[in-house]
């Protein structure tokens, strides 16, 4: 097994992610949130993973662990336990908050540019008590409250595993009262019907073999 030490991750807009190079961020409507486990949502890819976090910005404490087959499955004192597949290079995923450069780098096994599939064991707790605390940032003083693990190896890719959802926020995050949701809908209609910005026009000096004669310098 290749360890390795809980890394402070920033997040931001209550996730962080996990993607490769070049990867598109997945879109989801409320209909797919609803669906959803409440912990981590996968592009279609499955080359990009949006691991939700109670902490709206700030500090949480990730570990990862990585080894060649698949660990024994603990859920003791985690609230959440999702698993799933992602397909990523040896050289292994970036991870940070979804609008930030500060990125780390989590090496997989194998060769740095053969792709794969990997299966993913995401564990979280403490989300709700970072939830009620709001932003957390560890410079400044405060307790990080949130800590997660995320165990790798490689695996074919199988449909997504829950293992336990206990904690609030994950199940506030799968249900929702009628008014909100009506509330949501007309949104995501409203977002839809907005016309497609169109490209702007781009003017360009023109050459000097382009202007009249007695305009030539």
């Amino acid at each position: 097994m290749q360890a390795q030490r809980p890394t402070r991750v920033q997040v931001s807009h209550h996730q962080y992610v996990l993607f490769d190079t070049d990867a598109e961020p997945l879109e989801r409507g409320i209909d797919d949130i609803l669906a959803g486990n409440g912990l981590v949502s996968v592009n279609s890819e499955a080359t990009y993973a949006s691991v939700v976090t109670g902490t709206s910005y700030g500090d949480v404490d990730v570990a990862f662990e990585v080894s060649g087959t698949e660990p024994p499955l603990r859920t003791d004192g985690w609230d959440e336990v999702v698993e799933t597949s992602l397909y990523f290079p040896g050289l292994g995923p970036m991870v940070g908050g979804p609008v930030t450069d500060d990125l780390d780098l989590v090496p997989l096994l194998g060769p740095d540019e053969e792709y794969q599939w990997w299966r993913f064991r995401i564990h979280a707790r403490g989300r709700d008590a970072a939830s009620a605390a709001g932003d957390i940032y560890a410079d400044e003083g405060d307790t990080v409250l949130e800590q997660h693990l995320l165990q790798g190896w490689p695996a074919p890719r199988e449909p997504e595993v829950r293992h336990k959802l206990t904690d609030q926020f994950g199940t506030r995050s799968r249900t929702l009262d009628p008014e909100s949701y009506a509330r949501a809908k007309a949104a995501e209609a409203a977002h839809d019907a907005m016309p497609a910005p169109q490209p702007q026009e781009i003017r360009t000096r023109p050459m000097q073999s382009e202007l009249r004669a007695d305009d030539q310098i």
